[in-house]
């Protein structure tokens, strides 16, 4: 029975028939399989190639497998090779140099060995199944290495010798190749079936020969096995502890033994990069005494299995020291236990004293073997902080051979502790028997060979991908049936959703009329039926993978679909863009002749299939619905709906079902023929968007970086946009001269049948005369247009607004500076109104013309023969068109040309001039900051005289910065002077005057007399302040005071401020006539009337006394103030009045003008007399007073309305 599975399920069997499935499948089901609508393996020849190519890829894949482990194994000795061959350094050999060469010369043995013995797992050298098969044998170097390390005598090789291991060279290479390749000096090579054993030299690990030289030639070894194997060097390490090294051994020692082996453990783990599994072998186990005694009764069988203790492996959670120690004790217990368990059995079983001695004392020989062997373990497997430990397996009791003599360590104890001689057991013959290694290498040790470094995650990949390849073969049957059976009920439930889905679509098309449904209202019928085939789960176009196979039912229900949605295209679409066509054609009006025409063309084109042109077709139904379709129609339904016209119009030419307009038609013709085919030919270069390509010429770019500093356009567009690129320079000639040729030629075949011109002997066809004065018109249309949109543009740029002086002294630097914003925008600008000169290499619209002309006359003389009788003649340059734009800006090109070889141009004095305005204000400003008078400078006057000269933009720019900076500097001035004014007047004039009389007739306190004239006086503050700063730019002949209109004006302050100092100056003539510092009056007082009831009168005004005593009327002279000083008047009439007060009395500096304050003054027909009435108690007495101005003192308004002024 198993013969019998093993030949089903052999891997050749397995594969021959996935591979006979396959092509079966392939064959019967091919034909059924479809992929874009076609059957791809329908014919039997694409059957049998593709059957061919599934066979192919697996052999292929063989092959490649083959090829590369040859090419691996290739690289391994050239690699080698190499490094033996590798120059050495013309020095004297370094220690260990020597012993590097053999083991390198081993190493070329071993590879030699690998070439020409390549065996599988069997035993068996690979053959046609190995490479067939995709499992495939693993060739001897892919084997697991294994290396022996431990001191010299230590039993490693007697342990391979003695393994029970299986080598399958030993016929074909001898017993010497069986062994292994090399002396024990150096290393032994042992080729098994499972894996390769490296038994190293014992000096390698204890280095006690030649320290340098054994370090060398272990360091070299290492080398050597790393690049032999650099994946991985090793699979693992059998660290050998002889018993006799553990028993007689000091404790010393013992801690040597296991630095020794510490540091080699360091020293692989290092050089190999990977940490690997050790295995700890007990070797010579028989040199305990009762060993061979107590295990003499098993059998070859019972003496394979393994005598020791494995360690759990958890690469998460290594073992810490003390967890290691206390397991390694329990362990070695654990084995204490089992001996001790299985005395009785042996006692039982022997019968001779001596022997039942032995078996009796070999549980405590093994238990006086554990202290040495666990402080060793410790000692060895140590953790460091700065080293990793070693990933120890566990420790193992070995036997290769029985002979030496066996150590009685528990009888001598006992010997040395009674003073007796301890005795001496004789030496026994070797027996041949080995004790407890096959089972450890082959079921322990072999079995982990993953466990070093990645190879597990990659042995488990592999493993997984082959156990795939079988599952994949034997699953590729009920897997097509799978695939068949989901295809047939995903298809069944498919149809059924389209079965639904066109009944309702049906019902839809039943109520929607093309009539009275909109075009955005049709979009969700339209999509819908457009899109029946599909639903939510299955897109008819890709379609998944599971409902085809063959099965696909989506293109037959696609193709009843798309003629159900061509149906509607027809029958609901069309119907809705031949309406609006129609209706735009009857809202065309004459002052939009373009729109008119291509409207008419429109409705033609769609109307006349002879005339239809698709692209021209639906770029004015497109352009329609980007104007008309109201906003709430998102870019989704505008790009459904250019979907729908793409569609329809992809069937070829469409004809509405609706009857055509001829009257409509005649009506736009007859409105079209009031516009010139020129005019018609322009308007369709710029609907074309011809020089749209170029850029607009702006502000920003022409005038540099530093043109947003300077520049501002008057309309409020930003700098950024500008003058369309159809009108620049490059846009005129590269652009619009030859789009108008070729819109002529295309409105020239349009215009026959969309304006239904018979005559077309008028049109320019085939004629260069007439193309080239169709031309004319139309590039004079287009040059006034230029002319005009460069004048605006131009007349649009202003300068920016100052906030400041220095923010024009900064404009005025800018602008005067080397790379000057406004040179390099007049030179832009000049260059792009300067059309005459055409760039190079490029003939004009007119040299074309001739051309034509002349080949038309030469072949016109051909045919007629002798001299042209029409004389056509070439165009005449005559004034150049370009003229009505080149001579619009002459000016400004005559500012930016130089006007000879060597000389600058004009506008370089202009720049010189703005930086002169540039100085000025700068001067100005640093002056007026520290409170000085600005340096006189003529720089301005000539910036605006020059600025009416120049042309636009120079001209508006520099009166801007003219004005501005005037304005800047009267602003900055006038602060300066508010701050003076607050400083030398305002202040003092606050404390003087405010809330004093008689500036406030109702204030008790007077206005000190020396203050008033320190104020009003002739050289008093205000008018020395106004002298100094105002005095030259006020015209004090005008009433009320205004500033001269002069450009020399350079101060404006408010009007408010300036008739203060008008009112100071009326108070100065008033009261300083004689020219003092103090205020002074002359009065005259003329007695007119008196009361008959007053016997006498007397006014005495500081001891100047008027008497009136109904005598004479006699004038008397008062002066104001008196010569006494007193500030004192007074009024007394005689008889007293009837209140029994005697007279009337006024204190104070300007007790004269309180009394008038108590009179009643009239005046009279002469201003300097007035009449004052004195009324006591109703008597009167009344007198003509005459004042030394013709300003009235005591009535003075501006004496009333005066107030201090604080800032100007």
């Amino acid at each position: 029975m198993k013969k019998l599975l093993s030949i089903l399920f052999h891997p050749v069997l397995l594969l021959i028939v996935g591979l006979v499935l396959m092509a079966g499948a392939i064959w019967i089901a091919g034909p059924l399989v479809s992929f874009a609508r076609s059957y791809p393996l329908e014919s039997r020849t694409a059957r049998y190639m593709a059957i061919g190519c599934v066979a192919l890829v697996v052999i292929l894949r063989r092959i490649w497998v083959a090829w590369r482990a040859r090419r691996t194994q290739a690289a391994l000795s050239a690699g080698l090779a190499a490094h033996r061959e590798a120059p050495r350094a013309a020095a004297a050999p370094s220690p260990g140099d020597t012993e590097v060469a053999t083991l390198s010369k081993r190493f070329d043995e071993a590879l030699a060995v690998l070439r020409e013995a390549r065996i599988t797992a069997s035993g068996k050298k690979p053959g046609w199944r190995d490479w067939v098969t995709l499992s495939g044998r693993q060739y001897l170097y892919q084997l697991p290495w294994y290396m022996f390390i431990g001191a010299p005598g230590a039993g490693k090789t007697t342990a391979l010798i003695h393994s029970g291991l299986r080598f399958p060279l030993a016929e074909r290479f001898g017993t010497d190749k069986i062994r292994g390749v090399g002396g024990t000096r150096n290393c032994d090579w042992w080729f098994t079936d499972d894996a390769v054993l490296i038994d190293t030299a014992g000096r390698y690990t204890t280095h006690e020969s030649d320290r340098d030289a054994d370090q060398a030639a272990w360091q070299g070894f290492l080398a050597l096995l790393k690049k032999t194997r650099p994946r991985q060097p090793i699979n693992g390490v059998l660290m050998t502890l002889a018993v006799p090294d553990l028993i007689a051994a000091m404790p010393a020692s013992v801690e040597e033994m296991a630095s020794t082996l510490r540091a080699r453990m360091r020293e692989l783990m290092q050089a190999f990069g990977t940490r690997f599994p050790v295995y700890v072998l007990v070797t010579k186990t028989d040199l305990l005494a009762g060993f061979t005694e107590f295990f003499a009764d098993m059998s070859k069988e019972e003496r394979g299995q393994v005598f020791g203790f494995t360690f759990p492996y958890d690469p998460k959670r290594p073992l810490t020291e003390s967890e290691f120690g206390a397991r390694v004790d329990a362990e070695l217990d654990a084995l204490e236990a089992r001996l001790v368990a299985r005395l009785p059995e042996r006692l039982n079983a022997e019968t001779g004293l001596a022997q039942r001695a032995a078996i009796v004392g070999f549980p405590q020989q093994f238990a006086a073997l554990k202290p040495a062997l666990a402080e060793a373990l410790r000692a060895t497997f140590v953790q460091s902080k700065h080293d990793d430990i070693p990933l120890v397996r566990g420790v193992y009791f070995t036997s290769g051979t029985q002979e030496g003599t066996p150590i009685d360590r528990v009888m001598g104890s006992l010997a040395r502790a009674f003073g007796v001689e301890r005795g001496v057991q004789p030496p026994r013959p070797a027996s041949g028997r080995s004790y407890f290694i096959e089972r450890l290498l082959t079921q322990i040790v072999f079995a982990e060979q993953g466990l070093a470094g990645s190879n597990l995650r990659w042995s488990r990949r592999r493993h997984l991908w082959r156990l795939s390849a079988y599952a994949a073969i034997a699953a590729v049957t009920a897997c097509v049936l799978a695939l068949w059976g989901t295809s047939y009920l995903r298809n069944r439930t498919y149809v059924a959703s389209v079965d639904q889905a066109a009944q309702t679509a049906k019902q839809a098309v039943a109520g929607t009329s093309a009539a009275g449904t909109s075009l955005v209202a049709l979009l969700p019928l339209l999509s819908a039926v457009r899109q029946l085939a599909s639903t939510r789960q299955v897109d008819a176009a890709r379609p998944p993978l599971s409902m085809q196979w063959g099965l696909w039912q989506g293109a037959k229900l696609d193709a009843a679909a798309s003629d159900a949605y061509e149906r509607l295209l027809t029958d609901l679409f069309l119907p809705k863009l031949a309406a609006r066509i129609e209706e735009q054609a009857r809202s065309a009006n004459p002052a939009n002749p373009g729109y008119a025409y291509e409207a008419l063309k429109a409705y033609l084109m769609l109307n006349q299939p002879e005339h239809q042109d698709p692209d021209a077709l639906k770029t004015w139904i497109v352009t329609d619905w980007d104007r008309s379709l109201p906003r709430e129609v998102g870019n989704e339904q505008r790009a459904a709906l250019a979907g729908h016209l793409d569609a329809l119009l992809a069937r070829g030419v469409v004809h509405p079902n609706l009857p055509f307009d001829e009257r409509l038609v005649a009506h736009l013709r007859t409105m079209l023929a009031a516009s010139t085919l020129a005019q018609r030919v322009y308007g369709r270069v710029k609907q074309q968007g011809v020089g749209a390509n170029y850029p607009e010429f702006t502000v920003a770019h022409a005038g540099g970086p530093n043109a947003s500093l300077v520049f501002v356009r008057a309309s409020g567009m930003p700098l950024t946009r500008g003058v369309p690129g159809l009108y620049s320079f490059d846009g005129y000639h590269k652009a619009f001269l030859s789009a108008v040729d070729q819109v002529a030629v295309q409105l020239a075949a349009e215009e026959p049948w969309v304006l239904g011109i018979r005559d077309q002997s008028g049109l320019p066809r085939g004629d260069p005369a007439a193309t080239q004065r169709l031309t004319e018109d139309v590039r004079l249309l287009y040059l006034q247009d230029y002319a005009r949109i460069w004048n605006d543009f131009l007349n649009d740029i202003r300068i920016v607004h100052a906030d400041s002086l220095a923010q024009s002294a900064q404009i005025a630097r800018i602008l005067s500076a080397p790379d000057s914003p406004l040179a390099m925008l007049a030179k832009a600008a000049s260059r792009e109104t300067t059309l005459a000169t055409r760039p190079e290499n490029e003939t004009t619209v007119v040299d074309k013309a001739n051309d034509k002309i002349s080949a038309a006359r030469e072949q016109l003389l051909k045919i007629i023969g002798g001299p042209d009788p029409t004389q056509i003649a070439p165009v005449a340059p005559g004034t150049r068109l370009e003229s009505i734009v080149d001579d619009r800006f002459a000016g400004l090109r005559a500012l930016v040309t130089s006007p000879g070889a060597g000389q600058p141009a004009p506008i370089t004095q202009t720049l010189a001039l703005i930086n002169d305005v540039y100085a000025n204000l700068s001067a100005t400003d640093e002056a007026l900051q520290q409170k000085t008078a600005p340096p006189p400078s003529d720089a301005p006057a000539k910036l605006r005289s020059q600025a009416a000269r120049l042309p636009e933009p120079i001209r508006t720019a520099l009166l801007d910065l003219g004005s501005q900076g005037a304005a800047q500097t009267q602003q900055a001035r006038r602060v300066n002077l508010s701050a003076d004014l607050k400083e030398s007047i305002a202040s003092f004039c606050d404390r003087a005057l405010k809330g004093r009389y008689p500036f406030n007739p109702n204030s008790a306190r007077d206005v000190l007399p020396e203050d008033f004239g320190a104020l009003f006086a002739p050289g008093g503050k205000f008018d020395d302040f106004f002298q100094k700063n105002l005095a030259p730019d006020v015209d004090v002949s005008a009433k009320p005071w205004a500033f001269r209109k002069s450009d020399s004006s350079a101060t404006q302050i408010s009007p408010a401020g300036l008739a203060q100092f008008e009112r100071a100056a009326t108070i100065r003539s008033v009261f300083f006539r004689a020219g003092g510092k103090t205020p002074a009056l002359a009065l005259q007082f003329k007695p007119l009337e008196m009361d008959p009831t007053i016997l006498s009168f007397t006014l005495d005004v500081d001891g100047q006394v008027l008497t009136y005593a109904h005598g004479p009327q006699i004038a008397t002279a008062i002066q104001w103030p008196g010569t006494r000083g007193s500030g004192r008047v007074s009024v007394q009439l005689s008889p007293p009045p009837g209140s029994g007060a005697s007279d009337l009395v006024f204190e104070g500096p300007w007790a004269l003008f309180r009394m008038f304050d108590r009179l009643d003054i009239q005046p009279t027909d002469q201003p300097e007399r007035f009449i004052a009435t004195f009324d006591v108690e109703g008597r009167k007495a009344r007198f003509e007073v005459t004042a030394n101005s013709v300003e009235n003192p005591f009535r003075l308004a501006d004496l009333r309305a005066f107030s201090c002024p604080e800032r100007l």
